[in-house]
């Protein structure tokens, strides 16, 4: 696997865990714990990311922390994401009958696009008509049995 690859993959994981509770343990021993709301990748060597309603190893609380890559030593999260984008993908394609190459996975963006005119991620289904709502019918139930689940 190629270096590029690797670096790809890092950062699909972590586009599929945006809206999850993370842990973030620096290099100096400090802890955040929050909503990772943000990543940014721009350099190949160092990853930015971004708490919201954070929790310091020191007891403080904060709206927002902005954490510079240089410092991370871990990222870990606990739980796992509601939506998957290739699960739904299965399930839609499966449920609707759509024919084949109707349906992608867009991984890192962690949405799944149907005849490239219907997006569907863990927010809902956008996209207007009598298909969108056969879509938003699937994508609410998946998403209760997920919750019932967790």
């Amino acid at each position: 696997m190629s270096v590029q690859t690797a670096i790809r993959n890092l950062i699909s994981e972590l586009a599929g865990i945006v809206g999850n509770i993370v842990t973030v343990k620096l290099v100096d021993g400090t802890i955040y714990e929050g909503k990772l709301v943000g990543i940014d990748a721009g350099d190949r060597l160092t990853l930015h990311l971004v708490l919201q309603d954070a929790r310091c190893s020191d007891g403080k609380k904060y709206y927002k922390v902005f954490i510079n890559g240089n410092r991370i030593s871990e990222i870990i999260s606990a739980e796992r994401p509601l939506f998957d984008p290739e699960e739904f993908a299965h399930i839609i394609q499966t449920k609707l009958n759509l024919p084949p190459g109707t349906v992608r996975v867009l991984k890192e963006a962690g949405t799944v696009m149907i005849y490239d005119r219907y997006k569907v991620s863990v927010n809902g289904v956008e996209g207007s008509g009598g298909l969108a709502s056969k879509i938003y019918s699937v994508w609410e139930e998946y998403m209760e049995e997920k919750k019932r689940k967790q």
